[in-house]
């Protein structure tokens, strides 16, 4: 943790160690984990490490009481990674290639911004699979349940 002009910053990437774990798809896959405090207790955060920048970084995020044991924090970070990289939301069955959502039919992942001048828009987009979401692509995911009801959650980046 650094301090900066009366303000702590931290940086996962930066400051973590590495962790490395493989999916049930046999891809191995690079961690960058590290346990801070913060003003409602202790966070663990691992952040992927992404070689390729067409694919975004899976990231994970628990909250523990300031007195919890960090190794113990640590355990449940990791086993929250396991359950996290090993479910896929996405499927490609159409003949073009375009992307469907899962057997389950359920959509999860992050709302992140796309603040990248040579990405698709300036604008908020959803990573799911370590895959940027568009809006028009999220409206194309849902085109095939017109006339459906949907139920949409959102929850703190530390639940799950």
């Amino acid at each position: 943790m650094k301090f900066d002009e009366k303000v702590f910053t931290h940086s996962t990437l930066e400051e973590g160690y590495d962790f490395f774990i493989t999916d049930k798809w046999k891809k191995r896959r690079h961690f960058k984990i590290s346990t801070f405090p913060c003003p409602n207790g202790l966070l663990s955060e691992a952040i992927e490490v992404v070689e390729n920048e067409k694919n975004e970084p899976y990231e994970f995020v628990t909250l523990f009481p300031f007195d919890t044991d960090i190794e113990y924090a640590e355990l449940q970070l990791k086993a929250k990674i396991k359950r996290g990289i090993n479910k896929r939301y996405l499927s490609k069955t159409t003949p073009d290639g375009s992307m469907t959502l899962g057997k389950k039919n359920e959509l999860v992942g992050r709302i992140a911004w796309n603040d990248d001048p040579d990405g698709p828009d300036d604008t908020m987009t959803l990573v799911v699979d370590g895959k940027i979401i568009t809006k028009d692509t999220f409206w194309r995911l849902l085109s095939q349940y017109e006339g459906w009801i949907f139920k949409l959650k959102i929850v703190d980046r530390t639940e799950e």
